[in-house]
């Protein structure tokens, strides 16, 4: 299916920038410039998507990911502690890395010990549910 509409040069940049994330492993990218700002962005690659890795380059066998879910412990508002974690951020110990607020309370997530944040899985100031995956740690 093609779409004969003209686009924008910010649209058709875009576009590009999407095609080109989607053969990566990123989970987050973000651009910002004086006027205008890009984010793209998902949970999980699925395996498909991953792109194949050359023979010739000598990529050393990573150990498998062991992800441990954080769930929410109740149904409230999620937010990011701060420093705001990110996907990628070495944990060292058990750490506070959000709170949900429920009924004016701040209830903390802490990470349960240390491990390598691999998925931010809520946005900042969404409601949540009780069990639901908040972060997935890495603990490989």
């Amino acid at each position: 299916m093609s779409d004969d509409r003209p686009t924008s040069p910010l649209a058709s940049r875009v576009r590009a920038l999407a095609d080109y994330f989607v053969g990566t492993d990123l989970l987050r990218l973000r651009i910002e410039r004086e006027t205008e700002e890009i984010e793209l962005g998902r949970r999980r690659l699925h395996p498909d998507m991953v792109p194949p890795v050359p023979h010739d380059l000598n990529v050393a066998e990573s150990a498998p990911l062991r992800l441990d879910p954080i769930k929410a412990d109740l149904v409230g508002i999620f937010h990011l502690s701060r420093p705001a974690p990110t996907a990628g951020d070495l944990l060292e110990g058990d750490r506070e890395l959000a709170y949900v607020e429920a009924l004016g309370i701040r209830n903390p997530v802490r990470s349960r010990g240390s491990g390598r944040i691999a998925t931010i899985a809520a946005n900042d100031g969404a409601a949540v549910e009780y069990g639901q995956v908040l972060f997935e740690i890495d603990r490989g």
